[in-house]
């Protein structure tokens, strides 16, 4: 059966609110008890929402939905994944805003979904694969391997070489989330480039942990550098 029109705009007027609910990082658990089937078309609709705080939030919760149906039906989690890959291919008539960011917190959150699509994931940072040439889904596609190697820093090592190239980006942001993933998979020979850029004061905006920091380049370099010694 067909939900109504007013069905759908009450659900994605209660998923909106829950969203943006000041408690959102605390009740984050509260989605892996939603219907996928019934919340995913509300979160899908945020990822392009011009509010930065919808639109961060429903990637998160995008992913956590996701993950949490892999571990009940793994074959419904492929065809929601199938559908965000799809919306990243030129032959969809989209852009796919905000899917690579709920992809990377989707397979952050389930080994199943990591191992399956982890690689695939990684492709769309790599200029030889099946990179994202639009600059804002460039930098949504780098956070996505970003937060799928605070995880899985095994399989986002894939993407280490096209991560290196993009601390020298005149982009702040592309510097900023490739210290982020090198915090995590980097190694000893990474720590020239990375402290190269401890002085580095471009300021940039992050959503990390379900919040937005406001921090700097430089900032991140020394978090990154701290963290490859503590692997050493």
């Amino acid at each position: 059966m067909m939900e109504t029109t007013g069905g759908i705009r009450r659900r994605k007027k209660e998923a909106a609110q829950k969203l943006l609910d000041p408690r959102f990082a605390e009740r984050l658990e509260e989605w892996t008890r939603e219907d996928a089937r019934k919340v995913i078309n509300p979160l899908i609709s945020f990822l392009c929402s011009t509010d930065e705080t919808l639109r961060g939030h429903a990637a998160t919760a995008a992913g956590v939905v996701i993950a949490t149906l892999a571990g009940k039906d793994k074959e419904s989690a492929r065809v929601l994944i199938r559908r965000f890959l799809w919306s990243l291919n030129d032959e969809s008539g989209g852009i796919g805003w905000g899917v690579p960011e709920a992809l990377g917190e989707a397979l952050a959150r389930s080994p199943v979904l990591a191992e399956e699509y982890g690689r695939l994931l990684v492709s769309f940072i790599k200029e030889d694969e099946n990179y994202l040439e639009h600059e804002p889904l460039q930098e949504g596609a780098l956070w996505a391997v970003a937060r799928f190697a605070e995880v899985r820093p095994d399989l986002a090592a894939h993407g280490l070489p096209d991560v290196r190239r993009r601390l020298e980006s005149p982009n702040p942001r592309l510097r900023a989330l490739s210290l982020w993933m090198l915090a995590s998979c980097g190694g000893e020979d990474d720590l020239p480039a990375v402290e190269s850029l401890q002085g580095d004061t471009a300021p940039v905006r992050l959503y990390r942990n379900e919040e937005f920091q406001e921090t700097t380049v430089g900032a991140l370099a020394r978090e990154a550098a701290r963290s490859i010694r503590r692997r050493l």
